[in-house]
């Protein structure tokens, strides 16, 4: 099984598909920008852990010395991980399907315009 992102990545859905509908590659791309989204707001905190547990050869002393940093970047993470971030990103998706439904639907209706005319 590939561990290989959908983010950026054409994920095709059936055009009469409600657009609330997710399919389960569209779920994970949203769990994905989620997660990211989580850490990169966090990012400068948990550097600042890293570099403090960087300072101590023994990694069991690092996490004792650290303990404060890292529960700081733990409870960043924990905050931007909540249902509401990730319901956020749902929309986000959903926006994006209707704006490409919506460019799907006028190219469907220029072809047949176009049949039309060639037909008259």
């Amino acid at each position: 099984m590939s561990k290989k992102p959908y983010d950026g990545a054409e994920l095709p859905t059936h055009p009469t598909l409600p657009l609330w509908v997710l399919t389960p590659k569209e779920e994970q791309v949203v769990f994905e920008r989620w997660r990211k989204k989580a850490f990169q707001k966090c990012d400068a905190l948990i550097r600042a852990y890293i570099e403090c547990s960087n300072l101590y050869d023994n990694p069991v002393e690092g996490i004792k010395m650290c303990k404060e940093a890292n529960d700081r970047s733990l409870g960043c993470v924990a905050e931007y991980q909540k249902l509401k971030y990730l319901d956020d990103e749902r929309d986000i998706l959903i926006a994006d399907k209707k704006l490409k439904r919506q460019i799907y639907l006028d190219r469907l209706k220029a072809q047949m315009e176009k049949k039309s005319e060639e037909k008259s």
